[in-house]
């Protein structure tokens, strides 16, 4: 082939050679700008979605934490109030009938220890027998209860048991001043839950890691930008983590330098603190392909000739990364759709709240409208239940709560919906009933509650309820249904409960 015909293609003169050169350089750079941005993009997406995920678990792990020390702060308020313990303060020689209820309290609670302490701080009464108070001595946060008459609650880890715990003192009062205080040790139990790539930690009021999914961590604070209080002490040992050099957003953890995502659930309580830490590997794997892919732009922008092959590789990393983000995608969906459902379940009783109710009640009166096809509500309300709280306590009324909402399930059919939408008060909707139909099962319903008490291991609560029937009408809507059903439900508790009366 001849010379010149070989080089036809190269550019004659200086000019053309230049424009060319700018040519495939400007091609190179918006590659490289455009693949920065997509990555950019997967990243943020994927933090953001990682980060409502560690945020929605450590929620969920604090509301656990919050219930489990109501349920300490009410069981040691009962102690403060029981008729054995202000008799002994009234006459301290005869402690059997305290030392009995301490004991089964403890024994039936699981509680590790209760001390009943003077304003001195000395212990009068204590369970079990022996039991020396903790070595950062609560007594005087018991004593700052009997002062001001006001619970003081503290969580602790305690190093020579390695658990974590809550400690509760309540004022016992005589008139209009506290003359000792209650204090009751409980263990905390495990805060472990079931997420993908995220385990959970506690820490305590010093910023101090007291509970977590990794017993590793016990002992070891955080880095203070993540504490809501001041500094730890002096000589605790930090949580082997260093600032990631790729994204600000995620730390590297241990000698492995495992990329993490450290979130924090911020509440109201003073004495610990909720921290999700998630596995942030996928996301930190993306910011190391853009750095390498930085450099291998740098390489294609000062050879030009690169960047098409840049474009090339950006495009074959783009379908391998939508997997990724599918699978981040199908999680995201799955704890949407498990929020969705903690929205619209009572915690207690595992029934529809009232919001679930309210919805179905407008499904059954828009069904009415269109295909004439009748249907009946009942406002149910169990009979002095106020009593059963007082009398046996609040824990026994969310047992009898739960109990009569399984009776209830197990007897009424499996297209009939039951919602708890008060205290004690349940919402029951029968569709494709009329009013003589609905009697008839609401009176099976009150037959089958009066002859199924509630046994426990010490005692058998019976119980009965009041209902109120009305059926649905064309024009009625949300409210008129409620105020007429509520009427019926008044009637029968005006007519002597245990009844059901129809409006």
């Amino acid at each position: 082939m001849p010379l010149h015909s070989k080089s036809r293609w190269l550019p004659q003169d200086s000019f053309s050679f230049g424009a060319i050169t700018l040519l495939l350089l400007a091609v190179a750079l918006f590659s490289w700008f455009t693949s920065q941005h997509w990555i950019n993009q997967r990243i943020l997406t994927q933090l953001q979605e990682l980060q409502q995920q560690s945020y929605l678990v450590a929620a969920t792990a604090t509301q656990d934490l919050q219930q489990g020390s109501g349920q300490i702060s009410d069981i040691a308020q009962t102690l403060a109030s029981l008729s054995s313990t202000r008799q002994f303060l009234q006459n301290p020689r005869q402690p059997d009938a305290l030392q009995a209820d301490l004991d089964r309290f403890g024994e039936r609670f699981r509680l590790n220890g209760i001390w009943l302490i003077d304003p001195q701080g000395q212990v009068l009464a204590q369970s079990p027998a022996g039991l020396a108070l903790p070595s950062f001595n609560p007594a005087n946060g018991a004593r700052q209860a009997e002062q001001h008459g006001q619970p003081l609650r503290r969580f602790v880890f305690e190093p020579g048991r390695r658990q974590a715990t809550f400690y509760y003192a309540a004022p016992v009062m005589q008139g209009d001043r506290p003359a000792a205080s209650v204090l009751i040790r409980a263990d905390v139990q495990g805060i472990s839950r079931q997420a993908f790539r995220i385990e959970l930690l506690v820490t305590d009021a010093n910023g101090i890691i007291s509970l977590a999914d990794n017993p590793d961590w016990l002992l070891h604070t955080l880095p203070e930008r993540h504490l809501r209080s001041a500094p730890p002490p002096s000589g605790t040992m930090p949580l082997p983590i260093t600032m990631s050099p790729l994204l600000p957003q995620v730390l590297l953890l241990g000698p492995q330098k495992a990329p993490v995502l450290l979130a924090t659930h911020r509440t109201t309580e003073r004495d610990y603190q909720v921290h999700a830490m998630a596995n942030a590997e996928h996301i930190y794997q993306l910011a190391k392909e853009q750095d390498r892919l930085a450099a291998i732009v740098t390489l294609a922008a000062t050879g030009s000739l690169w960047g098409g092959l840049l474009t090339l590789l950006t495009f074959k990393r783009d379908r391998r990364h939508r997997l990724t983000v599918s699978r981040a995608n199908n999680e995201l969906v799955r704890l949407n759709q498990q929020l969705k459902q903690m929205a619209t379940t009572d915690f207690l009783t595992h029934c529809p709240n009232r919001r679930a109710g309210e919805t179905r009640l407008q499904f059954e009166l828009a069904n009415l409208l269109r295909h004439h096809q009748p249907f009946c509500i009942v406002m149910l309300d169990i009979d002095h239940f106020k009593h059963i709280n007082d009398q046996y306590g609040h824990d026994t009324g969310d047992q009898v709560l739960r109990h009569f909402a399984k009776v209830s399930r197990d007897t009424i059919r499996d297209t009939d919906f039951l919602a708890r939408i008060g205290g004690e008060e349940f919402l029951l909707i029968l569709p494709q009933t009329t009013r003589q139909q609905g009697m008839a099962l609401v009176q099976r319903l009150l037959d089958n509650i009066a002859g199924t008490p509630l046994y426990l291991a010490d005692k058998t609560v019976g119980y009965t309820f009041s209902g109120g029937l009305t059926q649905g009408r064309e024009e009625d809507g949300i409210n008129d249904l409620l105020a007429r059903a509520d009427r019926a439900l008044y009637q029968a508790k005006e007519s002597g409960r245990c009844r059901i009366c129809v409006e």
